[in-house]
C-alpha cells in the first residue's frame, strides 16, 4: 500500500469513529428522555396517590413535558438516521469531505419528526405512559 493509501484509509477511519461517537450520542440522549418521562410520569402517580386531596390535573401536569419529551425523542431518532447514512456513505469510500459531520443531506432522506414519533419504537414507550397517567386521572376524577 502506498503512503497515500495509508492516509486515506486512516482519515476514513477516524472519521467513521466520530460519527460512531455522535450516533452513539443520541442513543443517549434518546434514553436519557425515556428515564426522563419514566421519572415525570412516576412522580405524578406517586403524588396523586400520597395527596389528601388528589388532583387529575397532577397527571395533566406531568403529561405535557413528556409529549415534549416523546417529540425531541422522535427528533434524536431521525439525526440518529442521517447520521447512519452518513456513516454508511463513509464507511462504503464514497465522496464526502473529510470529517464532515453534515447530516442535513441525509435528512430529507429521513421520515418526518412526527412519523417517527408514531413509530413502534417511539410511540409504544410514551403512550404506555400517557395511558396511564390518564387511567391514574380517570379514577380520581371518578372518586372524587
Amino acid at each position: 500500500m502506498s503512503s497515500d493509501t495509508n492516509h486515506r484509509e486512516s482519515i476514513r477511519i477516524a472519521h467513521l469513529t466520530m460519527l460512531q461517537s455522535v450516533i452513539l450520542r443520541m442513543g443517549s440522549n434518546s434514553f436519557a428522555l425515556k428515564a426522563l418521562s419514566a421519572t415525570f410520569g412516576s412522580a405524578a402517580v406517586a403524588i396523586m396517590a400520597s395527596s389528601d386531596k388528589p388532583s387529575p390535573y397532577y397527571a395533566f401536569a406531568a403529561t405535557v413535558p413528556i409529549l415534549i419529551f416523546w417529540l425531541m425523542d422522535a427528533q434524536y431518532l431521525r439525526y440518529e438516521r442521517a447520521y447512519r447514512r452518513l456513516y454508511e456513505h463513509v464507511r462504503k469510500g464514497e465522496e464526502i469531505d473529510d470529517y464532515s459531520l453534515e447530516a442535513k443531506p441525509f435528512m430529507a432522506d429521513t421520515a418526518p419528526v412526527l412519523k417517527l414519533a408514531i413509530s413502534w419504537s417511539v410511540s409504544w414507550f410514551y403512550s404506555a405512559i400517557i395511558i396511564s397517567l390518564g387511567i391514574v386521572a380517570a379514577l380520581i376524577f371518578k372518586g372524587n
